[in-house]
């Protein structure tokens, strides 16, 4: 793969934006925005982050020198602006609650900080007073995928040690029907007895395994991907055609999509350098959702074209200045954005 002319950057960038756009929608409850955000998927989007995060993180393991060189990185790439957003909107949303300054900074607000930086935000999605009157209080839904990937991350040198044991093919694919089983059982279970816990449990770590994995194949296989790329594109663009418009073949959906998606990036044209002024897409992932609650608050949507594009001007900067003043300043000195030219 060339590690410089690819479209990665653009990739991230655009499933940050539809995640954006359909969160928009949902939180504003604006029926314009509603009738829009039905042309984009943040389900299909959140699926291609982990297919994504699958491929260039067993490449960044595989890179690494040591564990400990591995285990350095991630965490300088996530933990400081994950940190920084749920330290500071925890502080400065008290000027928006209805509670006192005694009712707020609570017991409450202590497990909003402590359950949401170990990243288990569903244990305390919520701050006293804040955004009570918006149609979903939680300060940033957004958030719930961040415990399954640092999950992926403990995984990748546990998979790998997999690899001495067992044939990495073998390895692989055995992960991919495990949870492709778990995400079929649950989702049964879910249409037989519709209660949410299902659907819920199958989003989680283990059913979202099968489309980690699956860039992880296209990572370890790159060659073979590469030489017959373009059949196997179609073969997997028609899967997923079918899936969608005429029968469920979900077993072979997240792998199907893995394709699409490294086809994309690595595969298809380079259309040009989307990560000249930084890696934004975590920003805009990270900051959005509680920058959205906050217009919905203080009503920025009535008037629709105004908000949206202050909206806009307003994520934009703040991922710029997220990536710039925090995340940038934690890679280390060989990271390809140190070095962009």
């Amino acid at each position: 793969m060339n590690r410089k002319y690819n479209n990665f950057d653009l990739l991230r960038l655009l499933l940050a934006i539809i995640v954006v756009i359909v969160h928009t929608a949902e939180l504003s409850q604006i029926e314009v925005l509603h009738h829009f955000s039905r042309f984009f998927s943040s389900i299909i989007a959140v699926d291609s982050f982990f297919i994504v995060s699958g491929f260039l993180i067993f490449m960044s393991y595989e890179n690494s020198s040591s564990l400990l060189g591995y285990t350095s990185k991630r965490v300088r790439r996530i933990f400081p602006a994950y940190s920084t957003v749920i330290i500071l909107c925890a502080f400065l949303l008290f000027f928006l609650s209805t509670k006192s300054f005694a009712d707020y900074f609570s017991l409450e607000f202590i497990r909003y900080i402590i359950s949401n930086l170990f990243t288990l935000n569903f244990i305390q999605p919520t701050l006293a007073g804040v955004f009570e009157t918006n149609p979903l209080q939680a300060v940033n839904g957004a958030l719930w995928t961040i415990k399954i990937e640092v999950a992926f991350y403990i995984f990748v040198p546990l998979i790998v040690l997999l690899f001495r044991k067992f044939n990495k093919i073998g390895t692989l694919l055995s992960i991919y029907i495990l949870s492709i089983i778990y995400s079929m059982v649950l989702m049964g279970f879910f249409e037989s007895t519709n209660l949410q816990i299902y659907l819920k449990l199958e989003k989680q770590i283990f059913g979202q395994l099968a489309f980690f994995v699956s860039g992880a194949l296209l990572y370890y296989y790159y060659d073979f991907f590469t030489k017959n790329a373009f059949y196997i594109f179609i073969v997997a663009s028609t899967i997923l055609l079918i899936d969608h418009f005429i029968l469920s073949i979900y077993f072979l959906y997240p792998l199907a999509l893995a394709i699409v998606v490294i086809y994309f990036a690595t595969q298809l044209k380079y259309l040009g350098d989307f990560g000249r002024f930084g890696d934004i897409s975590f920003g805009l992932y990270i900051w959005h959702f509680p920058i959205v609650q906050v217009f919905v608050h203080y009503h920025l949507f009535d008037n629709l074209a105004l908000g949206v594009t202050l909206l806009i001007f307003v994520l934009f900067s703040t991922a710029l200045l997220s990536w710039h003043l925090i995340e940038k300043r934690f890679l280390y000195p060989s990271s390809h954005y140190k070095n962009h030219a």
